[in-house]
C-alpha cells in the first residue's frame, strides 16, 4: 500500500507539472479600486493601472451625502487607463459621473495586445442611449445599441458589464439595456479599462464568474 507521504509527493509533482506545461491555469482574482489609496493630483500610471493613451489623474469630489471628499479618477485629454489581466468570464462594475450631459465616457473590457484591441461600451451624449463597440487598432465596429438610457444626467450612476463566453450584457442601475452574442471571431479574454470621455470614475470592480 502506498504511504500517505508518497501520495502527497505524487500529487505535488503532478500539480507542478500541470503548471509548467500550461495545462493548469489559474485566472486573475477579483479586482477592486476606489482610488482612495492614491494622492490627490497623482497622475497615472498608479497602482495596477497602465496608460493606454492620454493621461489620468486623481481628484477629490464631494461625497453624495455632502459629508466628505472622495478620491476619483479623471481622464486628461480623454485619456484611457487599463488593467492588463486576462479575465475570461466576469462581471465589471464602474460608477461614473459625467462632467456635463454632452460628455460620452466609455468602459473597456477584454482588452488585448496592450489594449490595442477589445470591446467598449459608450455612454452616449445627453442620455440618448448606449452603444457596444469592438475595435482593433483604428478599426472600430458598432455591434449593438440601445436607444434608451437611464436618466443619469451628471449624477453618479452604476454601470455593469457581464461577459460570459461570447455573450455580453450591459446593465445600468440594475436594468438591462444591451444583450449581444458575438459570433464573429469574439475576443474571449483580456483586461478592463476606463476613460475615453470626460467624467469621474470610481469603484471599479471585476468579479470573475464560473
Amino acid at each position: 500500500m502506498m504511504s500517505f507521504k508518497k501520495v502527497i509527493a505524487i500529487l505535488t509533482i503532478s500539480i507542478l507539472y500541470l503548471g509548467l506545461c500550461g495545462c493548469f491555469e489559474v485566472g486573475p482574482k477579483q479586482f477592486y479600486d476606489d482610488f482612495s489609496s492614491y494622492t490627490m493630483g497623482e497622475k497615472a500610471p498608479f497602482g495596477e493601472w497602465k496608460v493606454k493613451e492620454g493621461g489620468f489623474k486623481i481628484e477629490g469630489i464631494m461625497s453624495e451625502d455632502k459629508k466628505s471628499i472622495n478620491n476619483v479618477a479623471v481622464p486628461i485629454n480623454n485619456g484611457i487607463i487599463y488593467i492588463d489581466k486576462n479575465y475570461t468570464n466576469f462581471e465589471l462594475i464602474v460608477d461614473i459621473k459625467r462632467f456635463e450631459d454632452k460628455d460620452n465616457p466609455k468602459i473597456y473590457f477584454r482588452l488585448v495586445n496592450n489594449a490595442q484591441a477589445g470591446y467598449f461600451i459608450e455612454i452616449e451624449r445627453y442620455d440618448r442611449g448606449y452603444a457596444l463597440y469592438k475595435f482593433n487598432g483604428s478599426k472600430v465596429e458598432k455591434l449593438a445599441e440601445s436607444y434608451s438610457a437611464a436618466p443619469a444626467g451628471t449624477d453618479f450612476y452604476r454601470y455593469k458589464v457581464i461577459a460570459k463566453d461570447n455573450k455580453i450584457v450591459f446593465l445600468v442601475g440594475g436594468q438591462k439595456y444591451i444583450e449581444y452574442t458575438d459570433n464573429n471571431n469574439p475576443i474571449l479574454k483580456g483586461g478592463i479599462g476606463i476613460g475615453g470621455g470626460r467624467a469621474y470614475y470610481d469603484n471599479v470592480r471585476v468579479t470573475p464568474l464560473e
